[in-house]
């Protein structure tokens, strides 16, 4: 079984868009919630600034006794567009967070299994 939510809102007057996407899947061997969260805000600016890399951070953990398996990733810069002559500075900020909980005591699948 698996359910899917997606959801768009505009934030700050239109400046700024969220993307929410949340997956929920159950099978016989695991129940995994998916979250992933898309935020990107926009403002004009007179001029580009030095472009850094993106910020990235991971966790990932894993509870033997409750058989839970936890992954977030965090994404965070900005990029410049043009849009009618104008120098456009786009902000984003990604996370996705999975929660696996096995139901058997083989908490893993073999390699060739892939998750989606």
């Amino acid at each position: 079984m698996k359910n899917i939510l997606h959801k768009t809102k505009e934030i700050l007057k239109g400046q700024g868009k969220l993307i929410i996407i949340q997956e929920h899947s159950q099978d016989k061997d695991c129940v995994s919630d998916v979250r992933k969260n898309f935020l990107y805000l926009a403002k004009e600016v007179g001029r580009e600034e030095d472009q850094q890399a993106p910020q990235v951070h991971v966790r990932k953990s894993f509870d033997s006794l409750r058989r839970d398996e936890k992954f977030s990733m965090r994404v965070k810069g900005f990029f410049y567009v043009n849009h009618n002559r104008r120098l456009i500075k786009v902000g984003y900020y990604h996370t996705l967070k999975i929660l696996l909980h096995w139901k058997t005591a083989i908490v893993s699948p073999s390699k060739s299994v892939t998750m989606a």
